[in-house]
């Protein structure tokens, strides 16, 4: 499994300041109104946020309006002001989530490098790709790296197969693009393929790459679920053909299974998914309400 690419931003240039390659001054200042607000709690009118940050009145105008149709901002009615919603708080605490997903599960990927001596990663949900939010390498001479930070690919990916298999059929649909692509002569390139072997994987709770992503490279993988039961991240091992056996599948299965349960409990999830459990056997696994 490899990490995806990495593009290039913006420019700086260190001659006493920075260049902007692109410049968007609604953006900024939107940006400008929000942080002066997130450190300033409190109702604010039009007038007060143009004096405070210098921006023209008509500009907060329709920005405060806009942020208060998305929900991102409410009126107070006593003054009329604009405060903050919910919804922000929202915002930042699906990213905190994120982090601290990666914080919780990190003992357990240890764990799970030290048992199978094969790399380990963990990957989250990231639009239409995966994003490889940890990954671990092991003590041996030989060992896959993984760099974290990459995007990659749902379909020919154990841990993207491990998070589809358990979305919602709606969301699994927007994912996917009409024409899978094919990276390997492995790689399964017919729908039909690939959700029949998504409905192994939520039965047995594991997924498998079987060089489908890049030759030579085998990778198990499983969910990770959160408190409400969805799931938030796929997790496993990552080795070399050459030194990942299938005789060694049954023991990795039992070891990923048990780490992706680990780190479910690590982030709240009391769901049954993962209980008495045999190697690579699960029972049917229910969103709880």
């Amino acid at each position: 499994m490899a990490a995806g690419r990495r593009g290039g931003g913006g420019s700086t240039r260190g001659d006493g300041g920075s260049t902007r390659e692109y410049s968007a001054p609604a953006v900024d200042r939107a940006l400008d109104i929000l942080e002066y607000m997130a450190a300033h709690p409190g109702p604010y009118g039009a007038t007060e946020l143009s004096r405070c940050l210098k921006i023209p009145l008509n500009s907060v105008f329709r920005i405060m309006k806009r942020l208060t149709e998305r929900e991102y901002a409410v009126q107070d009615p006593p003054s009329g002001g604009y405060r903050l919603s919910t919804r922000m708080f929202s915002l930042g605490m699906s990213l905190y989530t994120r982090f601290d997903l990666r914080q919780q599960a990190r003992p357990h990927l240890e764990r799970l490098c030290r048992e199978t001596q094969e790399t380990c990663q963990l990957q989250v949900p990231q639009g239409e790709r995966m994003l490889v939010l940890d990954s671990l390498s092991p003590e041996v001479q030989y060992y896959i790296r993984i760099v974290p930070g990459g995007l990659v690919w749902f379909h020919p990916n154990a841990y993207g197969k491990a998070v589809l298999a358990f979305m919602e059929e709606e969301e699994r649909r927007r994912i996917l693009p009409a024409r899978l692509p094919a990276l390997t002569p492995h790689t399964l390139v017919q729908r039909s393929e690939l959700l029949k072997q998504l409905e192994e994987v939520r039965r047995t709770g594991i997924a498998y790459d079987n060089e489908e992503y890049n030759e030579g490279i085998r990778c198990i993988g499983a969910p990770v679920f959160d408190v409400e039961g969805r799931v938030v991240a796929g997790l496993g091992v990552t080795g070399l053909v050459a030194t990942f056996r299938r005789a060694r599948h049954p023991g990795f299965e039992q070891l990923v299974l048990e780490c992706a349960a680990a780190v479910s409990r690590a982030v709240g999830y009391t769901g049954s998914f993962f209980d008495g459990r045999p190697r690579g056997q699960a029972g049917s696994h229910t969103r709880r309400p």
